[in-house]
């Protein structure tokens, strides 16, 4: 389950408000993943059970989503043919040994693509679609991370320490942790409290 996390549980609570994990008792963000995890067969082995829980997560909850909101935002109607039931159901049955072989994701796929396409484009490091969210908090969105998660903002907001916060800003911008993701995470609860919080109690 660690695989889907930008921040240790330890890291993410040192960011707290000392009134904040009060609230938070009777929440436990894992819950949702531990449970679909504790359904899964006891001979379901680790790669599956990584992999399964990105089907169910990951790929639903996020991929597929963005996926769908961006394309028809545009007007274009994305497929995504390797999501062919009969194609997922087959893939499914597939032995372990033949989807990873060390380092290799995809192997037998990739095996399969040998006589079809060149060796460096079915072995290249794999690429995402990504937003340069690194670069932005570093430059294009350093004042709106210094506006909204501000010591003062924090404060008034009560969730976040300023201090742990400021200090992990500053780290990040000299390049002494990678945290790029996490302040996305930061902004965007701060963002979403404004729009949503503040605007229903005003």
């Amino acid at each position: 389950m660690n695989y889907f996390r930008w921040i240790s549980e330890s890291s993410l609570r040192a960011l707290y408000s000392p009134d904040f994990p009060a609230q938070l008792t009777a929440v436990d963000a894992a819950e949702p993943m531990l449970e679909f995890l504790a359904s899964l067969p006891s001979q379901v082995t680790p790669l599956e059970r990584m992999l399964a829980l990105e089907q169910r997560f990951f790929l639903a909850d996020h991929n597929l989503i963005y996926t769908d909101k961006m394309s028809m935002a545009v007007g274009v109607e994305v497929r995504v043919p390797f999501l062919d039931p009969d194609l997922v159901d087959f893939a499914a049955r597939i032995p372990t040994q033949y989807k990873q072989r060390g380092s290799v994701g995809k192997w037998v796929l990739k095996q399969a693509m040998e006589p079809f396409l060149p060796r460096d484009a079915i072995y290249r490091p794999k690429t995402g679609f990504g937003a340069p969210i690194r670069r932005w908090m570093r430059h294009e969105l350093r004042d709106l991370v210094g506006d909204l998660l501000s010591p003062a903002s924090l404060k008034r907001r009560g969730l976040f320490d300023p201090t742990a916060v400021q200090r992990l800003i500053s780290q990040n911008l000299q390049g002494r942790v990678e945290v790029s993701y996490v302040l996305l995470s930061l902004l965007c609860v701060e963002i979403w409290c404004r729009r949503f919080v503040d605007h229903s109690e005003g």
